[in-house]
């Protein structure tokens, strides 16, 4: 009975020590030092705000008029000398429901998959 105590306050303890005493508010996530990589840009999009970077919405529609509020962190990668690959991740503003999704286009496809939102 004690191993099964001290085993279930050892697991108790590491998970709390996982958890982030604080969180960085999203525009302080601009000036995160990465190695081959550069944060350009970190910004609040309000809910139903987000418009992809130079696309114009068919017939006015907003596909994106649902989504909640996010903070959109983008980034260029340069594990290599030659590299130049783009990537962006959209953080919750609140109420994170815990699950990860997780887009892309594979290879040499140049674009960041909005539609795949």
């Amino acid at each position: 009975m004690k191993r099964f105590v001290l085993t279930c306050a050892i697991g108790t303890l590491s998970c709390l020590a996982a958890v982030p005493v604080f969180a960085a508010p999203c525009d302080g996530l601009a000036a995160v030092a990465l190695k081959d990589a550069k944060v350009t840009a970190a910004q609040i999009v309000p809910a139903g705000q987000f418009s992809p970077p130079g696309e114009r919405p068919a017939g006015g529609s907003n596909p994106f008029k649902d989504l909640p509020a996010f903070c959109r962190v983008a980034a260029t990668l340069t594990p290599s000398s030659d590299s130049d690959i783009k990537v962006e991740v959209w953080l919750p503003a609140n109420g994170w429901n815990g699950k990860f999704q997780a887009v892309g286009n594979g290879g040499w496809a140049g674009t960041i998959s909005y539609a795949a939102k």
